[in-house]
Order: C-alpha cells, then sequence, then structure tokens
C-alpha cells in the first residue's frame, strides 16, 4: 500500500545524513500535515467554527512517529546510522525557526508585556531552548494560572513532548536492530503502557496527562508501529493479492475511513471534554487510517496529494510556530480577544512569515554546504536564546522598563497561591490525603466549597491563626459547589469529577469529631443559570447541567438540584453536631481586572474600564433568583449563621473590584489575597 518516491541527494551530505533526511516521500503525508496544522490555526483563531481543530497535534504526533522510524530504520539497515547525524539533523530541522520565533517572542515581549509576564515569557524561553516547555507548563497548570492566550509560547508544549520521546527511541531502535529483537512486540507494549496511564489519570490529573511525554508516547509510538508494520509488510500485502486480486478498494474504504475519523473530531471533540483521554483514539486511528491507506488510495493520491495541500505542509512547521504567537501578542495587548478581523490579518501573516522563514531560513540552513558549522552555530545560538531567557527571569522581566513602581504592586496581586507549606489546594491532588490545606494538624474550622472558596479562606486564614484556632480548607475545586451526590457535565457529555472532590470532602468533614464549624460557599449563580457572567466568559466553557448521580440529566433544573443538594448538605452538616456558616459569595465582575489599568507598554486598546467596578443593579439581577432560593432554604434553618461578603464590596451604586490602588480580584470572579484580607478585615465582626 505504500509507495515510496525517491528523492534525489545532496552532493554535500554525508552518505549516514542523506540516509537521514528523507530516504522516501510520500506527498500525501504533506497534505495530510497540511490538514493538521490548518485544524489547529482553525481552532486557535476562531474555536467556535472548529472547537476539536487541536486535534491536529495527535495528527503530528502520529506522522512524526511514522517518519522518524522509518528514517531510523531506513539508515540501520543501509548500515549509515548515526547517533551523531539524527541529532544534527533534527538540530538543522528545528533550530533555524524555532530561533527567530523566539527571538520575536524576546523583542515583542519587551514592548508589549508588563513586568511579570516578561519574566514568565524569559522562563518559557528559556525552557523551550531545553525543549522542556511542557513540563513548565506542566506545572504552572492549574485553575488560577493566567489565561492560556496570555502564553505566546504555550504551543511549544507539544515540541517538547516530541523531543523528549526522540531522546530515547532511536537508542531503542537501535538496540533491537542489533540484538535482533522484535520492536513491533516492544513497540506494542509501551504503546499500551502509555494508554493505560492516559485512561487511569485523566479525570484525577488532566494537566499532567495532556503534559506528560508519558501519557502522550503512545500516539507517537502509533506512527512508529506504522513504520514498524510497512517495513516488513510485503508477505502481508503478496497474501492479499494472491486472496483477492487486489487490494485497492482496501485502501479506498482505509482512508475514507482515516478522514473521517478526522473530521468528526475536529467537530464533536471540544476543550471542555477531558482530553486527551479515551477522545484521543479518534484522530490517532483516524490518521494511522491514512498512512496505512498508502498512495493506491484515490483519497492519498488526489486529494492529500494536492500540490497546494503539499506546500502547505511543506511550510507546516513554522507555520505552527509563528500563527499563535502573534495571535497571543494581540490577545494580551487588546486585553480581550481580537475582533474576528483581527485574527484572520494575523492568520494570513502566519502565512507569510511561514513563507519567508522556510524559503529564506529553513531550507538554506538544513542543506547545502558546511553542514557540520552550521550545526555548531546552531547549537550555540540556541544556549543563546536560552541565556536571554534565563536572564529575563532572573531580572524580573526587567522592571526599570516602567517608571511607575505602583504598577509592580498591582502586578502582585495577580498572582494567587497558598504557602507551599500548606500544599496545593484540590484539583489535580491525591483525594486520599487528609486535608487539602490546614493551618495545623487537626483543625476545628473548615471551608469547603469550589475556587471562591479556596480564595476566600486565604484571608480567613490569618485571622483565624490570630486568635489561635486552626482553620482547613477541603475539597476547594474548580466548578465544584459544596452539594451532596451532584454530578456536573458540560454540553459536550463530560461529568466533573466532583463526587469525589464536592461529597467526598462533605463526608470525611461529618465523620471528623474534631471539626466543629463548617463555612459552606461557591459561586452559586454560575451553577444554577449554566452560565458565566460578562463577556469575558463566553467562550470560557459550555452550559453546565447539574444532576444527582444515578439520575439522568435533565430531570430536574439546575436551581432545583442545587436547592435539594443543598439542602441535604446543610441537614447532614447540622445533624452531625456541626456548626454552619453559609457565605454568600462576592460580585462577579464580568470583565479582567486588568482592563481597569491602562499600564501596558504597548497597547491595542484605549479602552480601559472605569469605574473598576460592576454596576450594584447588574450584580442583584445577577443573583436574585439564586439568594432568593438560597435564603429560603437558610431561613428555615435559623441555627445558620448567613455573612453576605458582597457588603464589603458595594455600596449603593457600584460593587468594586479595585479601590484606592488595591487590586480586589485577580481576573473577573476571584479574590486576590489584599482583596481576600479586605472582605475578611471588613466583615470580621460576623465571623
Amino acid at each position: 500500500m505504500v509507495v515510496l518516491m525517491p528523492v534525489k541527494a545532496d552532493p554535500n551530505t554525508s552518505s549516514s545524513e542523506q540516509a537521514l533526511i528523507k530516504p522516501s516521500y510520500r506527498p500525501d503525508i504533506d497534505g495530510l500535515r497540511a490538514l493538521a496544522v490548518l485544524a489547529v490555526i482553525a481552532f486557535h483563531a476562531f474555536p467556535s467554527e472548529l472547537p476539536g481543530g487541536f486535534i491536529g497535534v495527535d495528527v503530528f504526533f502520529v506522522i512524526s512517529g511514522f517518519l522518524i522510524t522509518a528514517l531510523i530504520q531506513d539508515s540501520l539497515q543501509q548500515q549509515s546510522f548515526s547517533f551523531r547525524a539524527f541529532y544534527a539533523s533534527r538540530v538543522r530541522r528545528l533550530f533555524p525557526a524555532l530561533l527567530i520565533v523566539l527571538l520575536f517572542c524576546q523583542i515583542a515581549g519587551w514592548f508589549a508585556l508588563l513586568s511579570n509576564e516578561y519574566k514568565a515569557l524569559g522562563k518559557h524561553i528559556a525552557a523551550s531552548t531545553a525543549f522542556i516547555p511542557n513540563v513548565i507548563f506542566w506545572s504552572e497548570s492549574g485553575y488560577f494560572d493566567y489565561a492560556a492566550e496570555a502564553k505566546p509560547l504555550l504551543h511549544l508544549w507539544s515540541l517538547g513532548v516530541e523531543e523528549q520521546f526522540y531522546l530515547c527511541w532511536p537508542i531503542v531502535v537501535w538496540l533491537c536492530f542489533k540484538y535482533k529483537a522484535s520492536l513491533f512486540k516492544l513497540g506494542i507494549a509501551l504503546l499500551l503502557g502509555s494508554l493505560a496511564l492516559n485512561l487511569i489519570m485523566i479525570e484525577d490529573s488532566p494537566s499532567a496527562v495532556f503534559f506528560s511525554p508519558t501519557t502522550r508516547m503512545w500516539e507517537l509510538l502509533s506512527g512508529c508501529l506504522l513504520a514498524c508494520w510497512a517495513n516488513s509488510r510485503t508477505v502481508v500485502v503478496e497474501s492479499f493479492k494472491a486472496k483477492f486480486g487486489s487490494i485497492k478498494w482496501i485502501s479506498h474504504a482505509v482512508s475514507t475511513m482515516g478522514l473521517a475519523s478526522l473530521v468528526l473530531g475536529a467537530f464533536l471533540i471540544d476543550q471542555d471534554m477531558l482530553y486527551p483521554g479515551a477522545w484521543a483514539l479518534i484522530p490517532v486511528l483516524g490518521t494511522c487510517f491514512i498512512i496505512l491507506a498508502g498512495n493506491q488510495s484515490w483519497l492519498n493520491a488526489s486529494v492529500l496529494s494536492n500540490r497546494f495541500l503539499v506546500w502547505i505542509g511543506l511550510i507546516s512547521f513554522p507555520l505552527y510556530l509563528w500563527h499563535w504567537p502573534l495571535l497571543s501578542f494581540a490577545r494580551i495587548m487588546k486585553g480581550s480577544k481580537p475582533e474576528w478581523q483581527i485574527r484572520a490579518v494575523l492568520v494570513a501573516v502566519s502565512f507569510v512569515l511561514a513563507v519567508l522563514t522556510y524559503y529564506c531560513i529553513e531550507r538554506p540552513i538544513r542543506f547545502g554546504r558546511h553542514l557540520k558549522l552550521k550545526t555548531y552555530v546552531l547549537t550555540i545560538a540556541m544556549a543563546i536564546g536560552g541565556s536571554l531567557g534565563i536572564a529575563t527571569y532572573s531580572q524580573d522581566g526587567f522592571k526599570s522598563r516602567t517608571t511607575d513602581k505602583s504598577i509592580e504592586v498591582q502586578l502582585a496581586d495577580l498572582k494567587f497561591d497558598i504557602p507551599d507549606g500548606e500544599g496545593w489546594y484540590c484539583q489535580d491532588k491525591n483525594y486520599d490525603s487528609p486535608r487539602c490545606h490546614a493551618t495545623g494538624p487537626n483543625p476545628s474550622v473548615v471551608v469547603i466549597g469550589d475556587s471562591h472558596a479556596l480564595t476566600i479562606y486565604s484571608g480567613l486564614r490569618e485571622r483565624f491563626k490570630a486568635k489561635g484556632q486552626d482553620i482547613g480548607l477541603y475539597g476547594a475545586s474548580d466548578g465544584c459547589p459544596p452539594l451532596s451526590n451532584v454530578v456536573i457535565q458540560d454540553q459536550g457529555g463530560d461529568a466533573r469529577n466532583c463526587l469525589k472532590k464536592g461529597s467526598q470532602a462533605i463526608q470525611r468533614v461529618i465523620a471528623d469529631a474534631a471539626i466543629k464549624e463548617v463555612i459552606l460557599t461557591s459561586r452559586g449563580p454560575m451553577y444554577t443559570t449554566a452560565e458565566g457572567f460578562g463577556d469575558v466568559e463566553l467562550e470560557q466553557f459550555g452550559q453546565w447541567v447539574l444532576h444527582f448521580d444515578g439520575e439522568e440529566k435533565g430531570v430536574r433544573s439546575n436551581e432545583a438540584v442545587f436547592a435539594l443538594g443543598l439542602t441535604k448538605t446543610l441537614d447532614a452538616l447540622l445533624a452531625a453536631g456541626k456548626k454552619v456558616t453559609f457565605l454568600h459569595d462576592v460580585p462577579e465582575l464580568g470583565f479582567d481586572i486588568r482592563n481597569c489599568f491602562s499600564f501596558r507598554p504597548m497597547t491595542m486598546t484605549t479602552k480601559v474600564v472605569s469605574p473598576c467596578a460592576v454596576s450594584r443593579k447588574d450584580f442583584e439581577l445577577r443573583t436574585e433568583a439564586y439568594r432568593t432560593m438560597v435564603n429560603k432554604i437558610l431561613s428555615e434553618r435559623p441555627e445558620i449563621k448567613v455573612i453576605d461578603l458582597s457588603e464589603a464590596l458595594c455600596d449603593e451604586k457600584w460593587c468594586w473590584g479595585a479601590r484606592d490602588g488595591t487590586l480586589f480580584y485577580i481576573d473577573d470572579d476571584h479574590l486576590s489575597h489584599r482583596g481576600a484580607d479586605y472582605v475578611v478585615r471588613q466583615l470580621w465582626d460576623k465571623f
């Protein structure tokens, strides 16, 4: 099924390097690569139009595994394989375009980013030069991590996964060849192990599964195994021919199934699903089918081998590198998602830059004379680039670029964390641990709720510690209210793991006699209305559906499920003899707090939110139905203490996001450390 097309060798290239450049050529694979990069760009620029376009990265993984393994095997069979030649070839393939993009980001960041953002960019540049950006982004992932759109190099995580895989895989292939071991069988074992880890870990550790090479390598190995099979497929193919006369119809069917899988995945999968998980099987298998079909398939020979698609496939690497930084910097400088016209222009610009990079930089450096010298120069240049990134990080983003020192105080408020000595909150952690947070070994007071519970906990912990009382935080995970036996599903059908995060916390608190008081809070209106608040959240998540475990969704409305779930939770806590305090949440702003200030060095907008507040009328309209429902439940249980956190931030006309130089929020709805401290200080007498 696989048609091999020889390529003319460069006379200035050594025999071992010739074998590693392109021993055979499949134009349809370049066409497939084009579809993958176009899908990724479409997702990044227009996510609502192609919600699953990010599966293009999975397509890249399979293609990469197939091509690299085929290159290594061919050179081994020709007895021309060299590790030095292999990695030198990788340097000349990747470094030229990557260096140009990193340099662009370093320069653009100087003019466009605030010091804390530029510091983070420096870290990401350094990580990218060492091909470990996925590890860094994994360590940064979390609910309070700044928006992905504000990380111009976030897309390089996939390059990190690939290169970490290729540090080991060539050695494995070489050892199997040398000792005549079955690479195919070993590859299957590794693939199944990686896939199993992916499926087992996806619910509790989605960030780890997404960024880790261990849980991603099964996708690369799928392509590797295809190459292994193609390398020894003659007997299989001939037996098919003898039995059926022709195998073209099989090729047509297989490639059609493959493309259908990719199209289906691009439109049905979305970022709210647990991904990669089992969903990644759709693009991975689809890609395998297309590669397996070979050039005998009409789809591969006529559609994917189309000259225009092949050309896009050839520039796909620089195109992938360029598109995201442009979109990201535009998002940063505008303070919100740019209009579709701007995004469309930036996509066009990324094509122009990709063409220039490919023809003026990548090809001249990758091929031609003085390959050894080029390799050394590229390696040194990459080291210098990494050093610039480290310098940017170590110098705190060069704060001297701004003259207003009060800006640095404000920026400090935009980061939210809990002291390391208390660990991190429950998201992505082991729920079998005794507690997620505590100021002491046996807290008598615990806070239960979602991410808003975490933010107010940061203000409560200092006050309780000051009076000699330990307080803990239990079950505070994003999107999980403190409701017993409630499942939350998004529009894609995936259930958020709130049964474990919420119900388990409640049951353990009930069983712990040392805990005397329980404080409950959450972003209630989001759950009852199933929607975020304001333009800033329009594309952050789909509508959420609440239902009880074991009950079909849609049987009850979100409001009914929330009301009954809250009633059961309160009654269970009271029956266990716990003192219960219910906190009405702080106002949602509906805009990013950063939009209240015009302190960015370079900006695409003159729009500044002033006053930095949401009108009290809008706040009350948003929360009226929710508060009426909850207050009725609370009024029937007079022993429960009720505290309204909004009283600390609202006057008769406005509910403030910032005042007197203090940022109360870190984004559009979560309190900052200063904000939490301010709210608790204003209302402490009620606690």
